[in-house]
């Protein structure tokens, strides 16, 4: 059971001593990987029962799968120092050395792919971790953080590094802002700019996993039900001349109230059109604030998470003579021909 106590927690996320973890990145990665999936049946049931109790829905490890396989391609690590630059007069070398961003607060509406994706690239970033969602998927997402912990441990390092704090209240974690060095909101946009507005902190957002979609008319309307069974986060926006009637979609007059609404109140993650009008398909491509906009075609189609690792990190420059050596073993450190220290 996780700790729900959030002074307790920020206390524990600010001992977190990360001396071997840029060391182990990879090897922590690879084994998180190897983890979960062997918890596969686990987590399902975990899933399963969150969704009989009508707080959830099964995991597709498809999905869980593709996160994985994006995260092991990003090579913005940890403690990683690259050279950027050499100045043969000087007989100096300018590179680059990935640092963390400290403590992070990642404020979402539950959703388990979020608890992946988010706790993967703050490890990867060197950063401590703090969930803060309500009691959605609660038993998966418990489950998940445990499993990430264990692995954690399996390192020597301390499982505060990633936490969770089950909370509708996110006023307690925000009012902890001299412990926070940057929030992360992921959600709709009600809870973005509910956050946007309560946080002193840096702040990013983004609509991941909570998508946008217009029906212009019934052409594919077998197709936009199967999208709409998924029961994913998805809100309607309905052509009145359409006759058809789901329960919380917005209904509009024409293409361009759509879109209005859309940029207005959309979550600016993922927004399709369904049309048989190439007119009015190329108006929502060019006027749909979106990142990823697609034409009768789900818009669940690209599901990866639209926040760059290098938000997550600082990169600080650094400056050192030839005779550096970063084992430890140098001599003299040599800074020009007629000076050294």
């Amino acid at each position: 059971m996780q700790d729900n106590n959030i002074n307790e927690i920020m206390s524990n996320a600010l001992t977190v001593n990360k001396d071997t973890l840029s060391k182990n990145i990879k090897d922590i990665i690879n084994q998180i990987k190897n983890v979960i999936e062997a918890n596969k049946d686990n987590i399902e049931n975990a899933s399963s029962i969150d969704k009989n109790n009508d707080n959830g829905f099964i995991l597709n490890f498809d999905i869980v799968n593709n996160i994985f396989s994006n995260i092991e391609k990003e090579n913005t690590l940890y403690g990683d120092v690259t050279l950027s630059q050499k100045d043969d007069y000087k007989k100096i070398i300018y590179g680059t050395q990935i640092m963390e961003y400290g403590n992070v607060a990642v404020i979402s509406d539950g959703n388990p792919y979020v608890i992946i994706e988010m706790a993967l690239r703050n490890i990867i970033a060197g950063n401590t971790t703090i969930f803060a969602n309500d009691k959605f998927m609660l038993g998966t997402n418990q489950l998940l953080i445990q499993i990430i912990q264990s692995v954690l441990e399996q390192f020597n390092i301390s499982k505060y590094l990633v936490q969770i704090y089950i909370t509708n209240n996110f006023d307690e974690v925000l009012s902890n802002f001299a412990n926070i060095d940057l929030v992360i909101c992921i959600g709709n946009r009600n809870l973005q700019n509910m956050i946007l507005n309560k946080s002193k902190n840096k702040t990013i957002i983004s609509g991941y996993e909570n998508f946008d979609l217009y029906i212009e008319d019934t052409t594919h309307l077998e197709f936009i039900n199967k999208i709409i069974n998924t029961g994913l986060n998805i809100q309607l926006y309905v052509n009145e001349n359409t006759n058809l009637d789901y329960s919380n979609s917005i209904i509009v007059s024409d293409i361009d109230e759509a879109i209005a609404q859309i940029n207005y109140n959309g979550n600016r993650y993922s927004s399709a059109i369904f049309t048989s009008s190439t007119e009015n398909a190329s108006k929502f491509i060019k006027q749909v604030k979106s990142k990823i906009v697609t034409i009768n075609i789900s818009p669940t189609i690209e599901r990866i998470i639209d926040i760059n690792q290098s938000d997550l990190t600082i990169e600080k420059t650094i400056i050192y003579p030839f005779s550096f050596k970063f084992d430890g073993n140098n001599d003299t450190i040599q800074i020009t021909d007629d000076e050294s220290i």
